[in-house]
This record gives C-alpha cells, sequence and structure tokens, in this order.
C-alpha cells in the first residue's frame, strides 16, 4: 500500500507500507469500539432490595378486615419507600481484546480513511511551547478547517502538544503507543506524522506477523 506525504499542505512524495496494510477487515471493529465504551463504564449503581432497606419490620395492618390488599411489611417492593426488584448492583463492565484484534481494528480505520480521503500523512508537526495559540498555529498549517474534529498523531509522547489541545474539544493529539479507537472513530480528518506512521507500520506488522 502506497501513501501520500505532504509537508505543510504540498505533497512531497509517496510512502509504501508493508504487507499488513493489504489485508485489512471492518470484522473486529465493532468489538473494539464496544470493548472500549465498556471500559469507561463506573459500574457503582446500587439499589437496595427489600431486606436492605431500614425498617418495615412489623406488620403495617391486621391481615383481615380492612378490605385492602394484605401486607407484612412498609418495605414492600410494592410500596413506596421499599426496595427495587431487581435493581442495579455495583459489576464490572470491563472487556478484554487482545493485541491482533486491536491492531486490526486500528489497520481498518487508518486503511478506511484514507481511501475516503480523510488520512494524511504529514513530514513533521511541531509545537513552539504548551500554548493552545502555539498548537492552533501549527494546525492551520496542515489543515485548512482548524475546527473540524481532527486527530494528530506523533510518534512519541509530546507534552507540549497534548497540553496544547487539551483546551481544545474536537482536537485530539495520540502518540503510537498511546492509541485510542474512540477519538479515531469519531474523527473527521486523522494526520499522522511520517515517522509515526513508520512506527505504526513496523508494530502492526510484529503484532500479526507479517513480513514488511
Amino acid at each position: 500500500m502506497k501513501i501520500e506525504v505532504y509537508e505543510g499542505k504540498t505533497k512531497t512524495n509517496d510512502m509504501k507500507l508493508s504487507k499488513v496494510w493489504d489485508d485489512v477487515t471492518d470484522k473486529v471493529l465493532h468489538q473494539v469500539v464496544v470493548a472500549r465504551l465498556a471500559n469507561d463504564r463506573q459500574g457503582n449503581a446500587s439499589t437496595k432490595t427489600k431486606s436492605e432497606v431500614r425498617g418495615g419490620g412489623r406488620k403495617p395492618f391486621k391481615q383481615k378486615g380492612l378490605g385492602r390488599a394484605r401486607a407484612g411489611s412498609t418495605r414492600s417492593p410494592l410500596w413506596r419507600g421499599g426496595g427495587v426488584i431487581f435493581g442495579p448492583k455495583p459489576r464490572d463492565f470491563s472487556q478484554s481484546v487482545n493485541k491482533k484484534q486491536k491492531a486490526k481494528a486500528y489497520l481498518y480505520v487508518f486503511s478506511k480513511m484514507n481511501e475516503i480521503g480523510r488520512l494524511s500523512v504529514i513530514g513533521s508537526f511541531k509545537v513552539e511551547s504548551h500554548k493552545t495559540k502555539d498548537f492552533l498555529k501549527a494546525l492551520s498549517g496542515i489543515t485548512e478547517n482548524v475546527n473540524e474534529r481532527v486527530v494528530v498523531v506523533v510518534p512519541d509522547y509530546d507534552k507540549n502538544m497534548v497540553l496544547g489541545a487539551q483546551n481544545l474539544t474536537n482536537v485530539t493529539c495520540l502518540s503510537v503507543d498511546n492509541l485510542d479507537i474512540l477519538p479515531l472513530v469519531y474523527a473527521a480528518r486523522i494526520f499522522v506524522v511520517e515517522a509515526a506512521m513508520k512506527k505504526l507500520d513496523e508494530k502492526f506488522s510484529n503484532i500479526l506477523n507479517v513480513e514488511k
């Protein structure tokens, strides 16, 4: 697979990627996204059953003679202030996905975005400081619309980029070792630094045992 490399908004050359990009599938993407969303769930919702609600030990009224339905406790689920039937209890919603499945999901997202013209490989992306205005200045050098939902993938963690992008709700900055499927799936455009693309190519090839 070949992909175009840009410096700013000008094309400079083509980058050839390994065979791992030739056979991509969307079969595991849904599973990886669902697992990612499930891992965000706190799972701390909790209700009390009839036996856990305080009070209600005494029979509220006699069994017969009142014309009412019999009742043995004011904490019955049928009563206001009573327990909850089949209510939620704290639980762990987390799901695990193996490395190969994650790699295939990332490969599909990057390949599909490239296919529809929404992935760009850029020669470099440097931010002078941790200030948001400096990040916006660098971002405006690679895209005309700085307000669309953008993901920038860099080879290594860069504190200036992370701090510069954190005030921008439409921008996410990721490193090769800290990818996240959700921002990539929701992104309108993805920009990958050339060095990061090489690392991704090598990383996915090693995980899926594909020769370059």
